[in-house]
């Protein structure tokens, strides 16, 4: 392709214009938050606030150790908010490395090496192998050009250029040369319509937006209950300060300090379960928001099959097919890869002595690859190798002959095989170039190559849990459903039309007739990765919670946008990785299924332990309040709630956070989108169980009355501290038995409240413990009957359990 300088470029005076209307050509950044704003910010939470407030209070009335356990569990919120946000700048950084950093152009009638940032609208490009293309703009010259557009498109097959066909920055040359004349430069371009949507403000996910509710729930409920105990308390003549202290130690107790903690803990060992399962959760919430997932789309190439073709059946001879496939093979798609495969099979001691002269690349439009080589003194040979039914009408067999052929072609797409045809033909040795017509005459048909692409082993049963979980499967592919619907069936999915949406078909509706729409489809067929995002929003609009799987940068958006975005580990982009929520390691649909269910038990070990942390500190609450109200001493001083909350709170709420997860999870649908972490039925249970609690406590604490009001208040805190630890056990589960066979052991559960016992014992006969928690020995007969009442609250939660499950 030759050039005539003095006809191209702009002049530097229409680039310096140019450069102060459009700006730089770089990919759009949204100015970074400053560090100490990102880091303040963490803090604007309502659960932040209130254990601030506690820790503040906790401090002035000399509970430093609590204080500290409070400033901490803050600290570790904050810090690890701060350092997940600031990793959102990743995406855009590693979209930047698609950006060439110099570029060829014609400026003043010279061709010159300048930075790409300075290119404006107008200006002239120059392409060659390799290159990658600096901004948006229409091709004016071109010489055979072939552009890879993997990273918008998701294929990796190059795509054949012409005249006046358009060009995209970030994609790359991957042969012949071209003049590209600049139309849109840095956020105008596809790309920088990509870097912007990546770098939009993420929602806040479920669990997030659950938090903040269930935060808000706790200030009122518990600033009620303690305002309330705090009047009753002064209307009964109580002392002012002890019952003020009183007051101060139920709010502090009140607020699940141990809640921020166990949560990131609990949601971190979730992570590392879904990464022991080959999917790297990149988020902390991510693990949880897995649990609520009703939808996943995924591709069918590489997800629901191994992503590995191989050569299923042949129709012709197949030494001469092997001999074809070996010579004529750029080794440019997955698909031709496993024919060279298994062409060395079939001919392992195969060497090439018909060097290849030239060569026009195989391209989606066309469906065809052609090639020249030397083939002996008296002639050269044209191979070509693509669509079977195009090459077939090009070969100079019968019309008979063809039908029969046809016939097979059709037999073998019906059982969903792609199929390469390949055929030949002599030439003269003047023949040294190729052109397009080359290969559409007087060929001699060679036969038949059928792949087939294995589904993995694990994915119907896989299917079988995620139909069973109440989940929807959705298959979104570029290929033809004609083949995504033979993979399907091979599934035991069988389609009608009503659940299949060709790509095309997409622009026909409107958001709302998509969202319709979309309830019913299985398949979206033909798709182009842009059209991920309208599918992702149609389904969001229905109330579903997307998990979106793509591999790359055209994918992004999509991804970003599901509630769950999923990067392909090993086909996927960097950006489509640093936008995603998970990454999968193996490619693999089965894994998928396999997060979602360890979401769904980390989100049912969340609901454990806060259950558990609540209905607790409500007991603590009632102990006292009914207490004052039925005109009896207090049963429990500030440093007993405190001791309790200390002893009791932590490591058994952590150890409920533990649990292996109930045998039934992938029996169960999903919950619904909007259903919070407490709903109305579970403060409901959590106050009756609260109740219960504090019934067992105040029996034993009017029984030691009997004594001496130091004897009843050791009884008292004896009794609560165990009612609570046998309440975690009641906290395994909402549903099932303790005794259940659906309830996996738990020793971590099981050695903490052995270990909070002995400690109970400690601070209860020691001269130690009686001095820190001003408690006195009990009698063994009495100690004996408090462990007894404290396993009447598990037995009443058992029968709690049987009405429930009776009424199910």
């Amino acid at each position: 392709m030759t050039v005539n300088q003095h006809e191209f470029g702009l002049l530097s005076t229409e680039v310096e214009l140019k450069q102060k209307e459009f700006g730089q050509n770089i990919l759009p950044e949204k100015p970074r938050v400053k560090s100490i704003s990102l880091f303040i910010s963490q803090l604007a939470n309502p659960l932040i606030y209130i254990l601030l407030i506690s820790g503040f209070v906790t401090f002035i009335i000399g509970d430093y150790s609590d204080a500290l356990i409070i400033i901490f569990t803050v600290l570790v919120n904050t810090i690890l908010g701060f350092v997940q946000e600031r990793k959102a700048s990743d995406a855009l950084f590693a979209l930047k490395h698609y950006i060439a950093d110099k570029t060829i152009v014609f400026r003043d009638g010279v061709r010159k090496t300048i930075d790409t940032k300075e290119l404006v609208p107008g200006d002239m490009v120059v392409l060659s192998q390799g290159s990658k293309v600096p901004a948006d703009g229409l091709l004016t010259q071109i010489n055979r050009l072939y552009i890879d557009e993997a990273i918008l498109t998701g294929e990796i097959v190059p795509v054949k250029k012409d005249l006046s066909n358009e060009a995209y920055m970030g994609t790359t040359v991957s042969s012949g040369q071209a003049i590209l004349q600049v139309t849109k430069t840095g956020s105008e371009t596809k790309m920088g319509a990509i870097a912007l949507q990546i770098q939009e403000k993420e929602a806040d996910t479920p669990l997030q937006k659950q938090i903040k509710g269930f935060s808000k729930q706790l200030i009122y409920i518990v600033s009620t209950l303690v305002l309330l105990v705090l009047i009753i308390g002064i209307i009964y003549g109580l002392s002012t300060r002890e019952i003020f202290l009183t007051s101060v130690a139920l709010a502090v107790s009140s607020i699940p300090e141990g809640l921020i903690v166990s949560l990131t803990v609990v949601l971190a060992i979730g992570m590392q379960k879904i990464l022991k399962r080959k999917a790297l959760v990149r988020k902390l919430a991510a693990a949880e928001t897995l649990g609520g997932v009703t939808v996943i789309c995924v591709d069918k190439t590489g997800t629901i099959t191994e992503g590995k073709m191989e050569v299923i059946s042949t129709v012709g001879d197949n030494k001469q097919l092997a001999e074809q496939i070996l010579l004529a093979n750029d080794l440019d798609d997955p698909i031709v890869i496993a024919a060279f495969a298994w062409g060395k099979k079939i001919l392992p001691d195969f060497v090439e002595g018909h060097p290849r002269i030239d060569s026009i690349p195989f391209t989606s439009e066309q469906r065809y690859f052609i090639s020249l080589h030397e083939w002996s003194k008296e002639k050269n040979k044209i191979f070509i190798n693509g669509a079977p039914e195009i090459i077939l009408d090009w070969t100079n067999l019968s019309g008979q002959e063809k039908k029969s052929i046809q016939d097979k072609i059709d037999e073998l797409t019906k059982l969903g095989y792609r199929l390469i045809g390949l055929a030949q033909k002599e030439v003269p040795l003047s023949k040294k170039s190729l052109d397009q017509v080359d290969g559409k005459k007087d060929l001699n048909w060679n036969g038949i190559l059928a792949f087939s692409d294995p589904v993995r082993g694990s994915v119907k049963e896989a299917l079988g849990a995620a139909q069973s979980a109440g989940i929807r499967t959705i298959v979104i592919t570029g290929d033809y459903a004609t083949t995504s619907q033979f993979i399907l069936a091979q599934l035991g999915i069988n389609l009608n039309k009503e659940q299949i949406i060709i790509g095309d078909d997409l622009k026909k509706f409107n958001s709302d007739e998509l969202a319709e729409k979309v309830k019913a489809v299985k398949l979206f067929a033909r798709t182009t990765p842009d059209q991920k995002l309208m599918i992702v929003n149609a389904l969001k609009k229905n109330g579903e919670i997307v998990a979106m799987m793509g591999d790359g940068v055209n994918d992004a958006p999509a991804i970003k946008a599901a509630d769950i975005g999923i990067s392909m580990g090993i086909t996927g982009t960097d950006v489509s990785k640093e936008v995603a929520d998970m990454v999968l390691e193996d490619d693999n649909y089965a894994t998928i299924v396999e997060a979602i269910k360890q979401g769904r038990i980390v989100y049912d070990n969340l609901v454990k332990f806060i259950r558990y942390l609540i209905s607790c500190n409500i007991s603590e609450i009632f102990v006292v309040g009914i207490a004052i109200f039925s005109g009896l001493p207090l049963p429990l001083l500030p440093i007993h709630i405190l001791w309790i909350n200390l002893v009791t709170d932590g490591l058994p709420a952590l150890s409920l956070g533990l649990e292996p997860g109930e045998q039934d999870i992938m029996l169960r649908q999903p919950r619904a989108n909007n259903e919070g972490l407490l709903t109305k039925a579970r403060w409901a249970r959590m106050i009756l169980e609260g109740l219960i609690l504090s019934a067992a406590t105040l029996t034993m604490f009017m029984i030691g009355l009997k004594t001496s009001l130091a004897v009843a208040q050791t009884l008292a805190l004896i009794t609560l501290s165990f009612t609570q630890l046998v309440h975690a056990l009641n906290n395994r589960s909402e549903l099932h038995s303790l005794f259940s066979r659906k309830l996996l052991p738990n020793p971590h559960l099981l050695i903490t409240l052995f270990v909070s016992f002995l400690i109970m014992l400690v601070m209860v006969y020691t001269a130690l413990g009686n001095t820190l928690l001003k408690t006195t020995p009990v009698s063994k007969e009495l100690l004996m009957l408090s462990i007894l009442v404290s396993f009447v609250p598990l037995f009443t939660v058992e029968f709690e359990k049987f009405l429930l499950r009776y009424n199910k």
